[in-house]
């Protein structure tokens, strides 16, 4: 332990990653235990009140609206208008009486919450004669702010570490066919996952009309920064058998998995909480422990064990080759878990991503 700190402190970059994902956890903690999700279902006719802790506001709908594409029968977007009254800072709120000039306006559309006074509301059902709309809403005032923060700065950690020296992948680079000009290389290594990022974009997004929970910018990056993990993936996979068919290539194969790896999970990494966000737009929380969102983080971590290959090793008495055929073996195990997120969970388990 006390080495691996050491290792830490002199590695900036590896550190503030590890603080960046425990600002996630100790945000998702004060998510957990201090913020307040739900529903509440509003019709014309009737102001609902909300009240949490010591908030609380009034809710009138004052108008909804389904929008059509072009065809006229498939919905694009969900507007509702809202009427709303603070009766927590409102003399006359409180007292029950209602002014028209303590009544705010405010619009919910789809991937576009709204945000009033510590709540937020997003757009979830709607009645069908289209007199009542069913919304989330969440209180978190600190929660989401702090997992934001440990996003950006995961973010930032992620694309420093390829520019980081003394790392392991730095000297797998070195190993591998790049040779010894690895801070070049590094950079190249970056610039070709960005491209292929921006090509998978325009690939993998879904042409209109679409639902109107992917009416986004983010569906088109979400899903191509996981669909490049997942080839990734399948390359560290293809290097396992060829490396257990082809035991004079096995160290050369292991190497390059183990430089694919790392951006490969940071991409799945990247992907998992560009989801968060969107899903913290679409229905109100940013983790729901839906089967994908579930499964997704279970393959994470499986590949963080690999990514974490050389300290799993080093305490044990396997020997240079044993080491070797174990973390191919580990390699094909490990893309089980990505076949089962991709495929299983849709077939077997359903739920919200049920459209991915």
């Amino acid at each position: 332990m006390q080495s691996l700190l050491s290792s830490m402190r002199s590695k900036p970059v590896t550190m503030l990653l590890h603080l960046a994902l425990a600002i996630i956890i100790a945000g998702a903690c004060v998510t957990h235990f201090f913020g307040v999700q739900g529903e509440i279902h509003i019709r014309a006719d009737k102001a609902e009140t909300l009240t949490v802790n010591t908030h609380s506001v009034s809710l009138f709908l004052w108008d909804f609206q389904v929008v059509y594409a072009e065809d006229g029968e498939t919905p694009v977007d969900y507007i509702t208008e809202l009427r709303l009254l603070d009766r927590s800072s409102s003399p006359e709120g409180r007292s029950g009486g209602v002014s028209l000039s303590s009544v705010d306006e405010g619009t919910i559309r789809m991937n576009k919450p709204l945000k009033y006074n510590g709540f937020r509301f997003c757009q979830s059902d709607y009645d069908s004669d289209l007199m009542g709309v069913v919304l989330t809403y969440n209180y978190d005032p600190w929660g989401i702010g702090i997992t934001y923060t440990g996003y950006a700065l995961l973010l930032i950690s992620m694309i420093a570490f390829f520019f980081q020296r003394n790392t392991i992948f730095r000297a797998k680079l070195k190993q591998s066919v790049f040779g010894q000009r690895s801070g070049i290389y590094s950079a190249a290594f970056i610039a070709l996952i960005a491209i292929l990022a921006l090509v998978m974009t325009k690939v993998v997004t879904p042409k209109p009309p679409l639902q109107p929970v992917l009416q986004t910018p983010l569906l088109g990056i979400h899903v191509s920064v996981i669909m490049l993990a997942y080839t990734l993936f399948a390359i560290i996979m293809i290097n396992g058998i060829l490396g257990l068919c082809m035991a004079q290539k096995r160290e050369m194969l292991m190497t390059l998995s183990q430089v694919l790896l790392y951006p490969a999970i940071f991409c799945l990494t990247a992907g998992i909480f560009i989801g968060a966000v969107w899903a913290n737009l679409s229905w109100g929380r940013y983790w729901g422990w839906d089967p994908k969102e579930t499964w997704a983080l279970i393959t994470m971590i499986i590949y963080a064990c690999l990514l974490h290959w050389p300290l799993i090793k080093k305490p044990s008495a396997m020997s240079r080759r044993q080491s070797e055929i174990a973390y191919h073996i580990f390699s094909i195990v490990a893309f089980l878990f990505v076949l089962f997120t991709y495929f299983g969970v849709n077939r077997l388990l359903g739920g919200l991503h049920s459209y991915a």
